[in-house]
C-alpha cells in the first residue's frame, strides 16, 4: 500500500530542499523625487543605481549622515574614473512621514548631491516600507527617533541587486571597482 505514495513524499521531500526560484527583479514601485515628482522604479531601467537608505533627522554621525558622505564620494570617483558606466544614485528615506520631498531636497542640498543623477526618494509609509524590505533596509519608530539599519545597495540596469555594502563600512572605491567588473560582465 505504500508504494503508490513514495513517488509523492519522494517529491515533497526533495522540494523542501530546493527554495522556490522568484524573479529577482525588483518590483515597479511609486515613489516621489525631492522635486516632490512622482516616477517608477522602471523609469531607472538602463542605469547602474546605488540605493541608499536614510531619513533627515538621524542624530547618529557614523549613520546617516555619513552615508550621504560616501555617496557624494563615489559620484565624485564615478565622474573621474568611470563616467561611461551609467549610474544613478537613489537615497529613499525611511521617514516618510517626515521626510517630504522638499525635506529630501534640503538634506540632498546640505551633502551636495544637486547633480540629476541623485534621486532623494519618499512615498508613502507603506511603499517605504515594502521597497525597503525588498533590500532588508528596516526603520522601526523609537522615541521620536527612527532605529534603523545601514544599507546601500549596487543595482543593475535590469534593476536586479547585485550586492549590499551594510553598515558603512565600505569604501567608495569599492563601489567603482565593483560597477566596473559587473559592467564588463555585462557588455
Amino acid at each position: 500500500m505504500i508504494k503508490p505514495f513514495f513517488p509523492l513524499v519522494f517529491f515533497l521531500t526533495v522540494m523542501c530542499f530546493f527554495p522556490a526560484i522568484s524573479d529577482p527583479k525588483l518590483k515597479n514601485y511609486t515613489l516621489q523625487n525631492q522635486s516632490g515628482k512622482a516616477f517608477q522604479l522602471y523609469d531607472m531601467t538602463g542605469n547602474y543605481l546605488l540605493v541608499s537608505f536614510v531619513y533627515t533627522r538621524c542624530p547618529m554621525p557614523k549613520m546617516c549622515p555619513l552615508t550621504m558622505s560616501l555617496n557624494r564620494r563615489v559620484y565624485r570617483l564615478w565622474k573621474k574614473n568611470s563616467p561611461t558606466v551609467p549610474l544613478k544614485f537613489l537615497v529613499v528615506t525611511l521617514d516618510p512621514s517626515n521626510d517630504t520631498a522638499t525635506t529630501m531636497k534640503k538634506y540632498g542640498s546640505k551633502f551636495g548631491l544637486t547633480d540629476s543623477v541623485f534621486i532623494l526618494a519618499t512615498g508613502s509609509e507603506q511603499t517605504i516600507s515594502d521597497f525597503s524590505s525588498e533590500f532588508n533596509a528596516l526603520g522601526f519608530p523609537s522615541n521620536g527617533l527612527i532605529a534603523h539599519n545601514s544599507k546601500t545597495v549596487l543595482v543593475s540596469p535590469d534593476l536586479i541587486p547585485l550586492k549590499d555594502y551594510k553598515d558603512n563600512e565600505w569604501k567608495p572605491e569599492e563601489v567603482i571597482k565593483d560597477l566596473k567588473a559587473f559592467s564588463s560582465k555585462k557588455n
